[in-house]
């Protein structure tokens, strides 16, 4: 095997598919058909990542990952020519050689097969980054909730993430079917490939699922523990009173609010008015009331409710620069807050539950619920 490349693109390459598997010791590394590929497999994620590239002799060759990675790191600017003489690969930069003791392509598994029908993905990139940030921690405990769950629906594909203390679901447009839950690990993979790469295919079933791009082949293994009925989860909460304010306004208002709730649980008050929505946020290092304007007539009684501030702002900085406003549904003190967000085909939902400060209760608006 003998082939050359420049030095960022080798690095882009190792470490998308090293970022594919943490606990597989070896990536195999083939040169073929003027192109460069890198490809890891481990039980959770099949990664098969191509390049452009001279290609003097075709081979393949298994190396160990975790010293590929830190030397490409390091590798100087310039062009890169890597060949394998068993047992060694030796990667030639500006300069210097570097020789890494190599193994048999063998030492890496077989890439899984594909299935014969996949459909055109939509763009996980943008699908995918409305909800990541809200998945279960390791250190949470429900394993069922560490990832994005993907679900077709009436003639999309829904991706949705929670913890137990907020829902986050986005959607676009997609022709096939399936459902699975995919790590995050799987999810920043997806997104990255997707970003860089686009008209991608995707094959999704119960127990895993397939992304094929010109450059790159993604297999990931599903979350086997059943992800829980999010669909009963949203109907059963109500939407109350609604207002559309502009995004940017309503994005800075939250920033703001979350600069001054700097104590734990960082929550910041949110209220639905005649006038709009008001922001508000108290600490012993200070306080703000900032009032969003409605940009419609607002029905319905006035609600408030306390949330945690990154709960809300997270959502809002992750919508696309073109979402011009937002719509904020509150059904009382003690009911989830709602945010709403379309951008062409994407439509975001996410509900966030709330905070119940000890001692504070809602006044009017307790008793307003109660009318209703």
């Amino acid at each position: 095997m003998k082939a050359s490349t420049d030095r960022s693109s080798l690095v882009s390459l190792i470490a998308a598919a090293a970022a594919a598997t943490a606990e597989d010791p070896y990536l195999r590394i083939i040169a073929r058909d003027h192109s460069l590929a890198c490809e890891a497999v481990s039980a959770e994620i099949g990664a098969h990542i191509r390049i452009p590239a001279g290609v003097e002799c075709e081979g393949a060759v298994a190396v160990h990952a975790r010293t590929l990675s830190r030397l490409a790191a390091h590798l100087p600017e310039g062009p890169i020519e890597l060949e394998a003489e068993h047992p060694h690969l030796h990667i030639r930069f500006p300069g210097g050689v570097a020789s890494l003791l190599a193994a048999d392509s063998l030492a890496v598994a077989d890439f899984p097969e594909f299935p014969p029908q996949m459909t055109e993905a939509p763009d996980l990139d943008l699908l995918l980054g409305q909800v990541a940030f809200a998945c279960a921690r390791d250190e949470d405990g429900r394993p069922q909730l560490r990832g994005i769950h993907l679900q077709t629906r009436e003639g999309r594909l829904y991706a949705v993430a929670t913890d137990g203390h907020r829902l986050a679901t986005a959607s676009l447009a997609y022709e096939g079917s399936g459902s699975c839950t995919i790590t995050r690990r799987t999810a920043a993979l997806l997104r990255e490939i997707s970003r860089r790469d686009r008209g991608g295919l995707i094959a999704i079933t119960a127990a895993r699922l397939y992304y094929e791009a010109p450059s790159a082949r993604i297999t990931a293994m599903a979350i086997a523990y059943p992800y829980p009925d999010t669909w009963q989860m949203r109907e059963s909460f109500p939407r109350g009173t609604v207002a559309a304010v502009p995004r940017e306004e309503m994005t800075a208002a939250v920033a703001m609010a979350a600069a001054i709730a700097t104590e734990q649980p960082h929550a910041i008050s949110v209220a639905i008015t005649k006038k709009g929505i008001v922001v508000g946020a108290s600490s012993p290092e200070g306080s703000l009331h900032d009032l969003v304007p409605a940009l419609d007539s607002i029905q319905g009684p006035e609600r408030s409710c306390f949330v945690q501030a990154d709960y809300l702002l997270r959502p809002l900085r992750a919508l696309p620069r073109e979402v011009e406003s937002v719509e904020l549904a509150l059904a009382g003190s003690r009911h989830p807050l709602v945010l709403a967000a379309r951008a062409g085909d994407l439509e975001v939902e996410h509900i966030i539950m709330p905070y119940v400060l000890a001692g504070v209760h809602g006044g009017r608006d307790e008793e307003e619920e109660g009318q209703d």
